[in-house]
């Protein structure tokens, strides 16, 4: 999906013409000059493609989509909303980087400053995944990005504030709204769920018997509407999931983070000591003893030393190029090198950085080396080598999949997921474990059954009729009155720390310019969206830190959008203010179309 303008035909096949004659030598480097070419034409109308999920895979995403078009459409530009396949926009986006301008949710967002720096150091452009899907860059705010790893206090904060003032006014993406995260649960045989964070899999401790039977755990039955959850169980494959509980009740870290603003306290870990003298802090981490994988082999420093090394480059150095996983990449880039001190002891060198920043490198899913080593080679079909830049780690469905999370695999029968209870992980065994009481109990279930729903009113009756236990992936608010009309469901209902947005493809003309982008952001009635499409079951904000400490005053929501105020009201756009913005911008329309001066 390419930012085009039209050019005469003439032109156009002259271009065309001349392309071919060096083809052998590199098609992509010509079609790359040939877009540059056309995406600086003089007088050619802008056109856009806007990228989204149908309306079965998410339907806030289609509609923000189709009202964002009729806004661009009515100032102008020519544009278009194309719907695809979850996985075949995530490739589009998060691999190849071919479109313009896509409509989505931002998963695994924590509200945490450490995490703006992957998804917008301008180191991140051109790698696969959340790190710069946008092919942003702005060297201000990289500093302030490298600034604000290293301080503490109200310097951090400082730092913090100012990257949050520069993409608001040079927008990488427009937020549209934090959606409520409406869920639904029975409490007949589960009880305590208003306490249960269902983002995470610390989520599943808080959950008891009901009736207080603590001593027969049963079958937990959820629904989700994320088919993926079931179909793919690689932790590292972008395109197919983001991380989530059901992950993490598979795979562990050697810490985990307990609530949002949480402190990352030893899981894997038994303990572990920073030691700050030098400009590079050092933990050395103590694993716990006798920790077993699923399949029954020991886990020791090696498989956590394999995996940092892994993260980084999956080919193992066998490549000439690296071949990093697409996520964890904000994590992994901090660690300079992991020592091994001992069978269960370890030793982290971090980059120049915080002991607050460097803690979220301690969260990342420990791989076991035995399994993983095996799938550092050229991906193929067939038999047949698709990409020397693809390793099988990063297309495998990884099923079945061997963790050493309180919960292992036990199949994957159509529409389901069945995990059971791994008896000899550490919790189930009792072993002492610093964190929360009630970790101490354990789970409350021995089998988890992950139901794949249709649609989110499906999920929603489905939890009516008492089929599953609780609808676990977040419901529309269509589903509002399903779950209403049930005596025995509960409404859950806690705003997300993810958001939906508009992003840009700052690598492709005209979206390199960060006026342009400033003006499509002001072409976005926020309010309007929120009441519109989320039915009032969302909140407008300006930077991705909206609801947490760290958002400094000046852009917080008031009336309206402080740094990007719609250019109308209501919904409906002001021509003229519109005109005079594209005119400051070096625009200008021509037969009602939108085009460079």
């Amino acid at each position: 999906m390419s930012v085009r303008q039209q050019v005469p035909d003439t032109t156009r096949r002259q271009l065309l013409a001349a392309a071919s004659v060096g083809a052998a030598g590199s098609t992509s480097g010509c079609l790359g000059r040939l877009r540059s070419i056309f995406g600086w034409q003089i007088n050619g109308s802008v056109s856009l493609k806007i990228g989204t999920l149908p309306a079965d895979t998410d339907p806030y995403a289609l509609r923000i989509a189709r009202q964002v078009k009729d806004w661009f459409s009515t100032a102008g530009i020519n544009t278009q909303v194309v719907p695809m396949a979850e996985k075949e926009l995530r490739q589009q986006v998060l691999l190849q980087h071919g479109f313009d301008v896509f409509v989505g949710r931002l998963p695994h967002a924590k509200r945490r400053p450490d995490e703006l720096y992957s998804l917008l150091h301008s180191t991140g452009v051109p790698s696969p995944g959340w790190q710069n899907p946008f092919g942003y860059a702005n060297l201000r705010v990289d500093d302030l990005l490298e600034s604000q790893r290293r301080a503490t206090g109200s310097e951090r904060y400082d730092a913090v504030a100012g990257i949050q003032r520069s993409i608001a006014r040079t927008q990488p993406f427009s937020i549209v709204g934090f959606p409520d995260d409406i869920r639904a649960a029975r409490s007949d045989r589960y009880t305590n769920w208003e306490s249960a964070d269902l983002r995470s899999p610390l989520g599943y401790f808080t959950l008891e018997r009901a009736g207080g039977d603590v001593e027969t755990p049963g079958e937990l039955r959820v629904a989700t509407t994320r088919g993926r959850t079931v179909g793919n169980l690689n932790p590292l494959a972008v395109e197919f999931r983001d991380r989530g509980p059901i992950t993490d009740l598979l795979y562990d870290s050697l810490g985990r983070r307990y609530g949002d603003g949480g402190t990352v306290e030893p899981w894997l870990a038994r303990s572990w000591e920073f030691e700050d003298g030098g400009e590079e802090p050092r933990v050395e981490v103590r694993i716990r003893p006798d920790l077993v994988w699923h399949d029954g082999e020991s886990l020791t420093a090696e498989d956590v030393r394999f995996t940092y090394d892994f993260l980084r480059d999956t080919s193992a150095d066998t490549n000439e190029s690296r071949i990093p996983v697409p996520r964890y990449q904000g994590e992994t880039s901090i660690v300079n090198e992991v020592r091994i001190l001992g069978s269960n002891r370890i030793e982290l060198q971090f980059t120049d950085c915080s002991r607050e920043v460097a803690m979220q490198a301690l969260t990342v899913p420990i791989l076991p080396a035995h399994v993983w080593r095996q799938r550092r080679n050229p991906a193929t079909v067939g038999g047949l080598s698709v990409s020397d830049m693809v390793t099988e780690a990063l297309v495998t469905d990884n099923i079945p999949p061997v963790g050493s999370g309180p919960m292992q695999f036990e199949n994957d029968p159509g529409g389901r997921l069945v995990l059971t209870r791994f008896d000899d992980h550490f919790l189930h065994n009792r072993t002492t474990l610093d964190g929360p009481d009630w970790l101490d109990d354990g789970l409350a279930f021995d089998r988890l059954v992950v139901r794949v729903a249709v649609s989110e009113l499906t999920a929603a009756g489905s939890v009516a009729d008492g089929t599953v236990d609780a609808a676990v992936s977040p419901l529309g608010a269509k589903a509002i009155p399903s779950i209403e009309d049930s005596d025995e469901t509960e409404q859950l209902v806690e705003q997300s720390p993810s958001f939906y947005f508009v992003g840009y493809n700052a690598r492709r003309s005209p979206l390199t310019n960060p006026r342009f982008r400033h003006l499509l952001g002001r072409l976005i009635d926020e309010k309007y969206i929120v009441e519109e499409v989320f039915d009032g079951h969302a909140t407008p904000g300006v930077s991705p830190l909206t609801g947490s400490d760290w958002l400094p005053s000046d852009l917080e929501w008031a009336d309206g959008d402080p740094i990007t105020p719609f250019y109308g009201s209501d919904g409906e756009l002001d021509l003229e203010q519109v005109e005079q913005a594209l005119r400051r911008a070096g625009y200008q329309y021509n037969d009602g179309n939108v085009v460079k001066r």
